[in-house]
């Protein structure tokens, strides 16, 4: 298997597994900093934007979704028409309503850390590709 296959088939695997490193987390550190139940709704509220925001962008994708960048036409319909990246708009807010809700300052440290700058780079990647 060539070199280039390799490493797009572990990163298939790689990246979402992040995502759900990055709930096991939130999940598994719930009440780690003292606040008010407020807090917990506005996490729960931005948690569902996230998803709602997510999962329309992945609609809006339809056969373009790919994990990895790929050359491809760069879509301009649904939310892509108004935001560079919605589907990483909404996993971030998903993640971060999550860490609010179970009030978990590891899954904001993860979140920071981890998987922002993993959207960052994936979406330098996916703009030299896009045409």
């Amino acid at each position: 298997m060539r070199p280039k296959l390799i490493f797009e088939f572990w990163a298939t695997i790689f990246i979402p597994l992040l995502y759900l490193l990055n709930i096991f987390v939130i999940s598994s550190t719930k009440d780690s900093f003292n606040s008010l139940s407020s807090v917990a709704i506005l996490g729960t509220i931005i948690s569902l934007f996230g998803i709602v925001f997510w999962v329309i962008s992945f609609i809006n994708l339809g056969t373009n979704f790919g994990v990895l960048p790929q050359k491809q036409k760069k879509v301009k319909r649904g939310l892509y028409k108004y935001f560079k990246h919605p589907m990483y708009i909404g996993i971030y807010s998903t993640f971060l309503g999550l860490s609010l809700a179970f009030k978990s300052w590891p899954g904001l440290v993860f979140l920071s850390l981890i998987t922002l700058p993993l959207f960052i780079l994936r979406a330098s990647l996916e703009e030299k590709e896009l045409k």
